[in-house]
């Protein structure tokens, strides 16, 4: 019972911290909230330059693929490399200096990233986690599709569908939380239940919290596409799924 209510103390505690207000050096009217966040947004997305797409696609992939070879060998290493990634995320993603609006920060994005980083870093540091991926029932494969759309993530101009191949090197993937971490969260999916139980719905519960507030976008902020909605779906189908697929396996079990 002591357990259950810290879990939910925690929840609690990361939903106050997406609240929390964005900074802005010049001031903004509240209504216009949601210009400010997408401004932010547009400008980080298009910051990161084609060299680093590029080999994060590729370094990703190669961590990924090694770890189904090597499982337990190379436990410790990824879940360090995506505790960077997803400090990383924290910043890059969410400070920017904004020609309208001056230094940017959106403190409710930055803190809730930073705090998921700092449980992969301790993950890396006591490891639970084993990475094995064989044996599942074929059910427990189907986000594999989302995940090639999560990997392309085509959109272009006006946040309009593009489907350039060059984008499976040098789309958001590696660079971006919603583009990533659905691929970070089928892996625990694919090794649960022999996961560290606190880090993996933490995981799954920030990735839905975050899908939540882009399901909302078209409506609160204002250039938010419903083709960029449809690309977020991955993270919106499989964070939801991870939180309840301990409900699922378990009836599988019964």
């Amino acid at each position: 019972m002591e357990q259950r209510w810290k879990s939910i103390l925690l929840y609690v505690v990361l939903i106050i911290c997406s609240f929390l207000p964005l900074f802005t050096v010049i001031p903004y009217a509240p209504w216009d909230r949601g210009l400010v966040m997408f401004e932010l947004f547009m400008t980080t997305s298009l910051s990161y330059p084609l060299w680093l797409r590029v080999v994060l696609h590729i370094l990703t992939l190669v961590l990924v693929l090694l770890l189904i070879v090597y499982g337990q060998r190379l436990g410790r290493f990824v879940s360090a490399y995506f505790g960077v990634l997803f400090v990383f995320y924290a910043v890059t993603q969410n400070i920017a200096l904004l020609p309208t609006y001056g230094l940017t920060i959106l403190l409710g994005n930055l803190v809730l990233l930073a705090i998921l980083g700092v449980f992969w870093f301790w993950e890396a540091f006591r490891p639970q986690n084993e990475y094995v991926f064989h044996r599942l029932p074929w059910w427990r494969y189907w986000p594999i599709p989302f995940l090639v759309l999560a990997f392309w993530f085509p959109y272009g101009a006006g946040l309009l569908p593009d489907f350039n191949p060059l984008l499976l090197l040098a789309s958001d993937f590696g660079v971006t939380f919603c583009a990533t971490a659905p691929l970070v969260i089928a892996l625990l999916t694919w090794s649960y239940p022999r996961v560290n139980r606190r880090l993996y719905y933490v995981t799954c519960f920030l990735g839905a919290l975050i899908g939540i507030f882009n399901l909302l976008a078209p409506i609160t902020m204002p250039g938010y596409t419903l083709w960029m909605l449809f690309l977020h779906t991955p993270l919106i189908f499989i964070s939801f799924y991870g939180l309840i697929l301990p409900r699922l396996s378990s009836e599988s079990a019964a």
